[in-house]
């Protein structure tokens, strides 16, 4: 939003600098203006309202009618049939409305994730991290975006998954440990993490077999 904000605020400065520059250049060429500054405040008054018009009705996730109207439009609709924006939308009025509650930034992290936005998930894991800082799935969102942003286990994601992992019996802490356990060469260290996460995998987990065999230090074949 603050991006809109800015670039609008540029485009008035830049309008009035035009319209000096033209009454500047007639006046040079004999025109009969004495002085410019009542057209460059009339056309700045003019970009200052407009910029005034956009922050009052609009709002880029979902253009084309006022922003409140939109959201209670939204509202009445099945969130299945959300768009991607749509919903960043709905969830950000969301967070507004109830400023200590994580679940907002949390599913806002899981929808950016989803889409590969990793660094734009960081920061909304983090929010929901500030709010509820022992909520599990936040922090697995908060590693897995770590690792989407550098590629790798970095120390930073690898202390999500460790205190996700105390706090939860999802197996993916533990899959993301021993596979940074692998990356150090802790053979002894990884094959223990596979066997946690082996342990923690239901009957049907595609994951399980592979689990089963990296604990036994058989490989992935």
């Amino acid at each position: 939003m603050w991006t809109q904000i800015a670039v609008l605020a540029i485009a008035a400065v830049m309008t009035a600098g035009a319209a000096y520059w033209a009454l500047t250049a007639y006046r040079r060429a004999g025109g009969g203006v004495r002085s410019p500054l009542p057209a460059l405040a009339v056309c700045g008054s003019v970009a200052i309202a407009a910029l005034g018009t956009y922050l009052i009705i609009g709002r880029p996730e979902l253009p084309d009618s006022p922003y409140a109207a939109r959201l209670e439009a939204l509202k009445d609709r099945d969130p299945r049939t959300y768009t991607v924006d749509e919903a960043l939308a709905i969830l950000n009025e969301a967070a507004r409305e109830n400023a200590n509650d994580p679940l907002p930034y949390f599913y806002t992290g899981q929808l950016l994730l989803d889409q590969g936005r990793a660094e734009e998930a960081a920061r909304a894991f983090d929010m929901a991290l500030r709010r509820q800082p022992r909520m599990a799935e936040a922090l697995l969102g908060l590693g897995r975006a770590i690792v989407g942003v550098e590629g790798r286990v970095t120390p930073e994601a690898l202390a999500a998954f460790q205190q996700a992992s105390a706090l939860t019996n999802d197996p993916a802490p533990w899959i993301y440990q021993a596979m940074a356990a692998m990356e150090a060469g802790r053979d002894a260290d990884a094959r223990t993490y596979w066997g946690e996460a082996y342990a923690r995998m239901s009957e049907d987990d595609p994951r399980r077999e592979m689990a089963r065999r990296m604990s036994a230090g058989e490989g992935a074949e």
